[in-house]
């Protein structure tokens, strides 16, 4: 019986046009909805460097930094495009700090280093 009225009141909300059937389903009728998960890949661009370091690169602006997609913390995902990345498994290499330890340098001595470059475009937009 319960799960009659919670289905018929779904109807009722969609039919008054006040949610999208997109966002409504039976599942959250009875249960709090969680927060929108963002799109695969929001927030992220693609890039084509140029040597050292170069070629095509998913990164992003992460505090004051920028980062690359990897796997592995360490090695970006070259020539791999937004749409072939697996989001869930991502753990970005962020310039700075964390590129040191992984690299010795941080990116951004070399003005023409991917890091030095990918945040010099996302500050100017």
């Amino acid at each position: 019986m319960v799960a009659k009225i919670s289905m018929m009141a779904g109807a009722v909300v969609l039919a008054l046009g006040l949610m999208s059937p997109v966002v409504t389903n039976a599942v959250c009728i009875d249960e709090p909805c969680g927060p929108p998960r963002p799109a695969t890949g929001a927030g992220w661009r693609m890039a084509n460097f140029p040597a050292p370091n170069g070629g095509v690169v998913a990164y992003r602006i992460m505090g004051s930094n920028a980062a690359c997609a990897s796997y592995d913390g360490r090695n970006c995902l070259w020539g791999m495009k937004v749409s072939q990345i697996d989001f869930d498994r991502v753990r970005p290499l962020v310039c700075g700090a964390n590129h040191r330890a992984a690299w010795g340098v941080t990116g951004y001595e070399d003005r023409r280093h991917w890091c030095n470059l990918a945040r010099r475009v996302v500050s100017t937009d």
